[in-house]
Protein backbone atom coordinates (compact mmCIF):
# COMPACT_ATOMS: atom_id res chain seq x y z
CA UNK A 1 0.00 0.00 0.00
CA UNK A 2 2.64 2.28 0.32
CA UNK A 3 4.93 1.80 -2.13
CA UNK A 4 1.48 2.37 -4.30
CA UNK A 5 1.36 5.80 -2.17
CA UNK A 6 4.64 6.74 -3.23
CA UNK A 7 3.96 5.84 -6.83
CA UNK A 8 1.13 7.99 -7.09
CA UNK A 9 2.59 11.10 -5.60
CA UNK A 10 5.60 10.57 -7.95
CA UNK A 11 3.58 9.81 -10.97
CA UNK A 12 1.20 13.05 -9.96
CA UNK A 13 4.81 15.15 -9.26
CA UNK A 14 5.80 14.16 -13.08
CA UNK A 15 2.58 15.20 -14.42
CA UNK A 16 2.45 18.47 -12.66
CA UNK A 17 5.79 19.25 -13.77
CA UNK A 18 5.30 18.34 -17.84
CA UNK A 19 2.14 20.48 -16.89
CA UNK A 20 4.57 23.54 -15.47
CA UNK A 21 6.08 23.17 -18.16
CA UNK A 22 4.16 23.54 -21.42
CA UNK A 23 0.44 25.31 -21.67
CA UNK A 24 -1.90 25.51 -24.45
CA UNK A 25 -4.67 28.60 -24.11
CA UNK A 26 -8.20 29.02 -25.83
CA UNK A 27 -8.92 32.52 -25.84
CA UNK A 28 -11.15 35.10 -27.61
CA UNK A 29 -13.57 37.61 -28.01
CA UNK A 30 -17.26 38.79 -28.98
CA UNK A 31 -18.10 42.34 -29.79
CA UNK A 32 -21.49 43.68 -31.10
CA UNK A 33 -23.45 46.88 -30.87
CA UNK A 34 -25.49 49.42 -32.60
CA UNK A 35 -23.07 51.54 -34.99
CA UNK A 36 -23.60 54.06 -37.84
CA UNK A 37 -20.16 54.64 -39.47
CA UNK A 38 -18.92 58.40 -40.76
CA UNK A 39 -19.86 58.40 -44.47
CA UNK A 40 -23.03 55.53 -43.55
CA UNK A 41 -26.76 56.68 -42.45
CA UNK A 42 -27.26 52.88 -41.83
CA UNK A 43 -27.58 52.13 -38.23
CA UNK A 44 -26.41 48.36 -37.98
CA UNK A 45 -25.44 45.86 -35.75
CA UNK A 46 -21.60 45.39 -35.99
CA UNK A 47 -18.58 45.00 -33.70
CA UNK A 48 -16.69 47.56 -33.07
CA UNK A 49 -13.69 45.42 -32.23
CA UNK A 50 -12.27 42.42 -34.27
CA UNK A 51 -14.18 39.24 -32.71
CA UNK A 52 -12.00 35.78 -32.96
CA UNK A 53 -11.30 32.83 -31.57
CA UNK A 54 -7.65 32.20 -30.80
CA UNK A 55 -5.07 29.18 -29.58
CA UNK A 56 -1.83 30.04 -28.40
CA UNK A 57 1.09 27.68 -26.64
CA UNK A 58 3.79 27.58 -24.72
CA UNK A 59 6.62 24.58 -24.08
CA UNK A 60 9.54 24.60 -21.87
CA UNK A 61 12.48 23.57 -23.82
CA UNK A 62 14.92 23.50 -21.09
CA UNK A 63 17.50 26.21 -20.59
CA UNK A 64 15.95 29.21 -20.58
CA UNK A 65 14.32 28.44 -24.11
CA UNK A 66 10.47 27.87 -25.08
CA UNK A 67 8.92 27.26 -28.07
CA UNK A 68 5.68 29.13 -28.64
CA UNK A 69 2.92 29.46 -31.37
CA UNK A 70 -0.81 31.43 -31.85
CA UNK A 71 -2.77 31.18 -34.38
CA UNK A 72 -6.11 33.64 -34.53
CA UNK A 73 -9.03 33.30 -36.30
CA UNK A 74 -11.38 36.32 -37.06
CA UNK A 75 -15.14 36.33 -37.57
CA UNK A 76 -18.59 38.59 -38.02
CA UNK A 77 -20.23 37.70 -34.90
CA UNK A 78 -23.82 38.81 -36.01
CA UNK A 79 -23.98 36.75 -38.79
CA UNK A 80 -21.25 34.18 -38.15
CA UNK A 81 -19.22 34.95 -41.07
CA UNK A 82 -15.99 33.76 -40.91
CA UNK A 83 -12.69 36.33 -42.16
CA UNK A 84 -11.26 35.13 -45.60
CA UNK A 85 -8.08 33.97 -44.31
CA UNK A 86 -9.19 31.99 -41.77
CA UNK A 87 -5.90 32.68 -39.64
CA UNK A 88 -6.49 36.46 -40.28
CA UNK A 89 -5.27 37.68 -36.68
CA UNK A 90 -1.76 35.98 -36.08
CA UNK A 91 -0.50 32.48 -37.50
CA UNK A 92 3.29 32.13 -35.80
CA UNK A 93 5.35 29.52 -34.46
CA UNK A 94 8.55 30.84 -32.90
CA UNK A 95 11.33 30.71 -30.25
CA UNK A 96 11.68 32.56 -27.37
CA UNK A 97 15.17 33.25 -24.90
CA UNK A 98 17.70 35.12 -23.35
CA UNK A 99 18.23 36.33 -26.82
CA UNK A 100 14.92 37.45 -27.03
CA UNK A 101 12.17 36.08 -29.64
CA UNK A 102 11.51 35.03 -33.34
CA UNK A 103 8.51 34.18 -34.67
CA UNK A 104 7.50 33.04 -38.20
CA UNK A 105 4.77 33.57 -40.26
CA UNK A 106 1.79 35.88 -40.08
CA UNK A 107 2.67 39.30 -38.10
CA UNK A 108 1.81 42.21 -37.04
CA UNK A 109 4.25 44.91 -38.54
CA UNK A 110 6.53 46.58 -36.18
CA UNK A 111 5.32 50.22 -36.94
CA UNK A 112 1.77 49.25 -36.70
CA UNK A 113 2.36 48.16 -33.49
CA UNK A 114 3.06 51.56 -32.11
CA UNK A 115 0.54 52.75 -34.02
CA UNK A 116 -1.96 50.57 -32.16
CA UNK A 117 -0.72 51.72 -28.60
CA UNK A 118 -0.67 55.74 -29.66
CA UNK A 119 -4.45 55.40 -30.69
CA UNK A 120 -6.62 55.81 -27.58
CA UNK A 121 -9.25 53.92 -28.90
CA UNK A 122 -6.43 50.91 -29.53
CA UNK A 123 -7.75 50.66 -33.50
CA UNK A 124 -11.43 50.06 -32.47
CA UNK A 125 -14.98 51.47 -32.66
CA UNK A 126 -16.06 54.39 -34.55
CA UNK A 127 -13.51 56.44 -32.74
CA UNK A 128 -10.27 54.67 -33.81
CA UNK A 129 -7.65 56.56 -34.87
CA UNK A 130 -5.11 54.22 -36.66
CA UNK A 131 -6.06 54.96 -40.15
CA UNK A 132 -4.47 57.92 -39.99
CA UNK A 133 -1.70 57.12 -38.14
CA UNK A 134 -1.20 54.54 -40.66
CA UNK A 135 -1.46 57.38 -43.41
CA UNK A 136 -2.91 55.59 -46.14
CA UNK A 137 0.44 53.51 -46.54
CA UNK A 138 1.02 50.95 -43.23
CA UNK A 139 0.24 47.68 -43.48
CA UNK A 140 -1.40 46.04 -40.71
CA UNK A 141 0.25 42.71 -40.90
CA UNK A 142 2.64 40.76 -43.33
CA UNK A 143 2.27 37.15 -44.43
CA UNK A 144 5.32 34.90 -44.80
CA UNK A 145 7.42 37.57 -41.80
CA UNK A 146 10.39 36.83 -39.96
CA UNK A 147 10.27 38.93 -36.83
CA UNK A 148 12.01 39.83 -33.68
CA UNK A 149 12.03 41.44 -30.47
CA UNK A 150 14.69 42.05 -28.48
CA UNK A 151 14.73 41.38 -24.35
CA UNK A 152 14.10 44.50 -21.81
CA UNK A 153 16.81 46.70 -21.68
CA UNK A 154 15.86 49.00 -19.22
CA UNK A 155 12.91 49.77 -20.95
CA UNK A 156 14.24 49.79 -23.97
CA UNK A 157 13.41 47.15 -26.60
CA UNK A 158 13.73 46.88 -30.73
CA UNK A 159 11.86 44.81 -33.40
CA UNK A 160 13.05 43.95 -36.68
CA UNK A 161 10.74 42.35 -39.32
CA UNK A 162 11.66 41.29 -43.04
CA UNK A 163 9.07 39.37 -45.74
CA UNK A 164 9.75 36.99 -48.26
CA UNK A 165 8.32 37.95 -51.32
CA UNK A 166 7.20 34.92 -52.93
CA UNK A 167 5.62 36.63 -56.10
CA UNK A 168 7.62 35.61 -59.02
CA UNK A 169 9.16 38.22 -61.46
CA UNK A 170 9.40 40.51 -58.14
CA UNK A 171 13.55 39.33 -57.60
CA UNK A 172 12.41 38.46 -53.79
CA UNK A 173 12.41 42.40 -52.96
CA UNK A 174 11.30 41.62 -49.02
CA UNK A 175 8.86 44.18 -46.91
CA UNK A 176 10.94 45.28 -43.89
CA UNK A 177 10.06 46.98 -40.79
CA UNK A 178 11.65 48.11 -37.47
CA UNK A 179 10.74 49.75 -33.99
CA UNK A 180 12.39 51.57 -31.06
CA UNK A 181 10.32 51.60 -27.50
CA UNK A 182 11.20 52.95 -24.74
CA UNK A 183 8.96 52.78 -21.26
CA UNK A 184 10.40 53.58 -17.82
CA UNK A 185 7.39 55.26 -15.44
CA UNK A 186 5.72 57.87 -16.83
CA UNK A 187 7.40 58.43 -20.12
CA UNK A 188 6.89 56.27 -23.38
CA UNK A 189 8.73 56.72 -26.44
CA UNK A 190 8.72 54.97 -29.79
CA UNK A 191 9.61 55.02 -33.43
CA UNK A 192 8.28 52.83 -36.30
CA UNK A 193 9.49 52.42 -40.00
CA UNK A 194 8.26 50.61 -42.84
CA UNK A 195 9.22 49.79 -46.37
CA UNK A 196 7.77 47.59 -49.13
CA UNK A 197 10.53 46.84 -51.61
CA UNK A 198 8.26 45.33 -54.62
CA UNK A 199 6.46 49.30 -54.27
CA UNK A 200 8.92 51.45 -52.35
CA UNK A 201 6.39 52.69 -49.43
CA UNK A 202 7.47 53.58 -46.82
CA UNK A 203 6.41 55.16 -43.82
CA UNK A 204 7.55 57.02 -40.43
CA UNK A 205 6.28 57.15 -37.00
CA UNK A 206 7.12 58.79 -33.97
CA UNK A 207 5.08 58.40 -31.00
CA UNK A 208 5.40 59.70 -27.42
CA UNK A 209 3.09 59.17 -24.62
CA UNK A 210 3.09 60.92 -20.58
CA UNK A 211 1.26 59.28 -18.04
CA UNK A 212 -0.03 62.49 -15.45
CA UNK A 213 -1.95 60.16 -13.01
CA UNK A 214 -5.11 61.61 -13.74
CA UNK A 215 -4.75 61.35 -17.39
CA UNK A 216 -2.26 60.04 -19.92
CA UNK A 217 -1.06 62.50 -22.88
CA UNK A 218 -0.20 61.41 -26.17
CA UNK A 219 1.54 62.09 -29.68
CA UNK A 220 2.11 61.48 -32.86
CA UNK A 221 3.67 62.43 -36.58
CA UNK A 222 3.99 60.55 -39.13
CA UNK A 223 5.32 60.79 -43.13
CA UNK A 224 5.91 59.06 -45.83
CA UNK A 225 5.36 58.15 -49.68
CA UNK A 226 2.61 55.90 -50.84
CA UNK A 227 2.71 53.70 -54.27
CA UNK A 228 2.26 55.88 -57.69
CA UNK A 229 3.40 59.33 -55.98
CA UNK A 230 5.56 61.38 -57.52
CA UNK A 231 8.88 61.94 -56.21
CA UNK A 232 8.08 65.53 -53.98
CA UNK A 233 4.77 63.92 -53.00
CA UNK A 234 4.11 62.41 -49.45
CA UNK A 235 1.51 62.02 -46.59
CA UNK A 236 1.69 63.32 -43.26
CA UNK A 237 0.00 62.80 -40.31
CA UNK A 238 -0.83 64.04 -36.12
CA UNK A 239 -2.22 62.87 -33.43
CA UNK A 240 -2.85 64.43 -29.85
CA UNK A 241 -5.14 62.13 -27.58
CA UNK A 242 -5.52 61.19 -23.58
CA UNK A 243 -6.73 58.73 -21.60
CA UNK A 244 -8.74 59.15 -18.51
CA UNK A 245 -9.71 56.85 -15.61
CA UNK A 246 -12.97 57.81 -14.85
CA UNK A 247 -15.10 55.07 -12.21
CA UNK A 248 -14.62 51.55 -13.24
CA UNK A 249 -13.88 52.97 -16.80
CA UNK A 250 -12.02 54.98 -19.17
CA UNK A 251 -12.39 58.07 -21.03
CA UNK A 252 -10.80 58.91 -24.58
CA UNK A 253 -10.38 61.39 -26.40
CA UNK A 254 -8.73 62.08 -29.80
CA UNK A 255 -7.99 64.87 -32.50
CA UNK A 256 -6.25 62.86 -35.72
CA UNK A 257 -5.22 64.75 -39.33
CA UNK A 258 -3.90 63.16 -42.36
CA UNK A 259 -2.47 65.25 -45.41
CA UNK A 260 -0.94 65.01 -48.49
CA UNK A 261 1.48 67.38 -48.95
CA UNK A 262 2.77 68.87 -52.63
CA UNK A 263 -0.12 69.14 -53.84
CA UNK A 264 -1.87 69.95 -49.96
CA UNK A 265 -4.79 68.17 -49.59
CA UNK A 266 -6.68 67.09 -46.06
CA UNK A 267 -7.64 63.90 -46.11
CA UNK A 268 -8.96 63.23 -42.98
CA UNK A 269 -9.65 65.56 -39.67
CA UNK A 270 -11.25 63.55 -37.24
CA UNK A 271 -11.99 64.21 -33.54
CA UNK A 272 -13.52 61.45 -31.26
CA UNK A 273 -14.37 61.04 -27.95
CA UNK A 274 -15.62 57.65 -25.78
CA UNK A 275 -16.39 56.07 -22.59
CA UNK A 276 -15.92 52.39 -21.93
CA UNK A 277 -17.21 51.21 -18.97
CA UNK A 278 -15.73 47.75 -17.50
CA UNK A 279 -18.36 45.75 -15.90
CA UNK A 280 -16.29 43.18 -14.72
CA UNK A 281 -12.59 41.99 -15.98
CA UNK A 282 -13.94 40.81 -19.16
CA UNK A 283 -16.86 42.39 -20.35
CA UNK A 284 -17.08 46.41 -21.69
CA UNK A 285 -19.97 48.47 -22.38
CA UNK A 286 -18.67 51.10 -24.71
CA UNK A 287 -20.13 54.72 -26.22
CA UNK A 288 -18.20 56.11 -28.95
CA UNK A 289 -18.77 59.63 -30.92
CA UNK A 290 -16.20 60.85 -33.83
CA UNK A 291 -16.90 63.30 -36.51
CA UNK A 292 -15.15 63.82 -39.43
CA UNK A 293 -14.70 67.36 -41.38
CA UNK A 294 -13.56 65.83 -44.84
CA UNK A 295 -15.89 63.49 -44.79
CA UNK A 296 -18.21 64.05 -48.02
CA UNK A 297 -21.39 63.39 -46.31
CA UNK A 298 -22.52 61.93 -42.84
CA UNK A 299 -19.63 63.38 -40.93
CA UNK A 300 -20.43 61.75 -37.74
CA UNK A 301 -20.67 58.26 -36.20
CA UNK A 302 -21.47 57.00 -32.99
CA UNK A 303 -21.20 53.49 -31.64
CA UNK A 304 -22.69 51.76 -28.63
CA UNK A 305 -21.68 48.09 -28.07
CA UNK A 306 -20.75 45.48 -25.53
CA UNK A 307 -17.37 43.27 -25.69
CA UNK A 308 -16.79 40.21 -23.62
CA UNK A 309 -12.97 38.80 -23.64
CA UNK A 310 -12.44 35.26 -22.46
Amino acid sequence: MKKSLIALAVLGSLAAAAQAQSSVTLYGRVDLGLKRDIGDDTTRLEQGSGSRLGVRGVEDLGGGLKALFNIEHRFTADDGAANSTFWAGRSVVGLEGGFGQVVLGREYTPARNIANRADPFGGDTVGKMEPILFGDILPTRQNNSITYTSPDFGGLRGQVQITVDEVAGNDNKAFYGLNLTYGAGPLSLAYGFDKSGVDDDTWHLVTAGYDFGAFRLIGAYGQGKPEGLGAADKHRSYLLGATAPLGAGELKLAYGKLETVDPDSDVSTKFAVGYHYALSKRTTVYADVAHDREATNHKTGVDFGLKHNF
